[in-house]
């Protein structure tokens, strides 16, 4: 299984801007849901949080952990910047993201959002080509449709709906045949899943490969 790279940027960063007057510490909300795909790619979530002291050391954790430490605050109080999403193997879950300043730990803020781990399944992992399966998916929230794209050493073969996004997280659960192809020739298919109507080998967004093997079935 073969998963697209999501941006991953991890230096907090600013701009100058005009000093002014101190204020309670705030964080702006956070995205609905991101994707991890492993634990060096992860997609980024952007922090902009203001309030603090100018110049001031800013910590930025996510679940209680440091994750950007000593980011110095800005003349106008704000921090903004990337830090990435939490590494998640399977599944979905939330976590908390909080901004802290070091040495006046009573300026913070925290904020919710959740975690899925980009995937697709297919249940069960082996049937005839003709029988209809389970497609089990998460994190497709680049589009309201979620598609299937059948390839065969390396050329298009077919395009499906395989259903609709559902939830925050993007989650696909639909049945279909395994290939919706009339008498699929033997050998190695691929199928590339991601929320584009046209087939892209590196489309906008997020795509899942899954690799489909048809074997020629002997009959007595």
């Amino acid at each position: 299984m073969h998963f697209a790279r999501l941006l991953v940027l991890s230096t907090l960063t600013a701009a100058l801007a005009a000093p002014a007057a101190a204020q309670a510490v705030t964080l702006e909300p956070l995205g609905a849901c991101y994707r991890s795909v492993d634990e060096t790619t992860r997609e980024t979530v952007r922090v902009q949080a203001a309030g603090f002291t100018p110049g001031a050391p800013v910590n930025v954790s996510i679940d209680g952990v440091v994750v950007q430490s000593d980011v110095l605050a800005l003349p106008d109080g704000t921090v903004s910047g990337n830090v990435n999403a939490p590494y998640l193997r399977r599944g979905v879950r939330p976590f908390a993201l909080t901004v802290t300043e070091r040495d006046r730990p009573e300026n913070t803020a925290t904020t919710r959002s959740r975690v899925a781990a980009l995937s697709v399944q297919l249940q069960p992992r082996e049937a005839k080509p003709s029988r209809r399966v389970r497609f089990l998916g998460r994190g497709f929230v680049d589009g309201a449709e979620v598609y299937g794209h059948y390839l065969r050493r390396g050329e298009l073969r077919k395009t499906v709906l395989l259903g609709r996004s559902e939830g925050p997280c993007g989650r696909l659960h639909a049945r279909h045949r395994q290939i919706p192809v009339r008498s699929p020739k033997t050998g190695r298919w691929t199928l590339q899943v991601d929320n584009q109507p046209q087939y892209d080998p590196q489309p906008p967004g997020v795509f899942v490969r899954v690799a489909i093997t048809v074997k020629r079935v002997l009959t007595q």
